[in-house]
């Protein structure tokens, strides 16, 4: 994300804080098709990324992170829907990321804001009743590729689990193994079970917050690149769109201090 220790209030703040020159100048340019794709949005903040949302649903949201800028449509089933369309992009279920020097298509841009405006008009349309989360609750997926080996990036991810668990967090790769994080200033304990693990390639384990009524699946992918290696984090069952967002945030900001 833009490289401040202080959340910016305003999308204006959020670009002057963006370190990298040619991601400041896409973001800049991107907000400005944005604002004509949608000229009765509102522009705000949310999950500390700049955003546009039209009758208070997120149409849109984009940031600033490391090394890449990130585009994401306010759901999960926009980048799906369009997967052909983004072959050759990093993608997840909740967005794509671009290399700061090489902006998104304008076209594509328009077309991913058009699937999920009609999305949103689709689900206005719907008795309130009749929504219903995906059998999966809401689900989201970051990735990014690492300087690293796989056989390091498994280690990191198998022996530092205090690093993306918490302070405090012990974890055995191990199936049917339980852990715990300890409860710690602006933190809940956190508790859950490995479930599975292809050794240097896939962890899944439960995970379940202090206060949470069902447990989140949470899923590591490693991936040997040409240089380096990719580390997809999945999440499922989260409980709702907000916790998805805050999810997507933890996870990016983890990814972005390894190595």
């Amino acid at each position: 994300m833009a490289t401040t220790t202080r959340v910016p209030q305003t999308i204006d703040a959020y670009l002057a804080a963006v370190s990298d020159p040619a991601a400041e100048k896409t973001l800049s340019a991107l907000r400005t098709q944005l604002r004509k794709l949608l000229p009765k949005a509102t522009e705000t903040i949310s999950y500390q990324m700049p955003a546009f949302k039209v009758h208070g649903d997120i149409v849109v949201g984009f940031a600033f992170f490391k090394n890449n800028c990130g585009f994401y449509p306010g759901s999960g089933s926009v980048v799906p829907a369009l997967k052909s369309e983004l072959e050759g992009y990093t993608t997840s279920k909740s967005g794509v990321t671009f290399p700061p020097d090489e902006p998104l298509p304008a076209k594509l841009v328009k077309k991913l804001v058009q699937v999920r405006l009609a999305e949103i008009a689709a689900s206005a349309k719907k008795p309130a009743a009749a929504k219903k989360s995906p059998a999966k609750g809401f689900q989201v997926g970051v990735v990014r590729t690492l300087p690293m080996t796989a056989p390091a990036l498994w280690k990191w991810l198998t022996t530092g689990a205090d690093a993306w668990l918490g302070a405090g967090a012990t974890l055995k790769p191990k199936a049917g193994t339980p852990y715990s994080v300890p409860k710690r200033r602006g933190a809940p304990s956190v508790s859950g079970e490995v479930r599975s693990v292809i050794s240097g390639r896939r962890l899944r384990m439960t995970w379940q917050p202090e206060g949470w009524t069902k447990p989140a699946t949470l899923q590591f992918t490693v991936t040997p690149k040409t240089k380096g290696a990719s580390l997809l984090v999945q999440m499922e069952n989260l409980p709702d769109a907000e916790t998805r967002e805050a999810m997507r945030e933890r996870w990016s900001d983890i990814l972005a201090r390894v190595a």
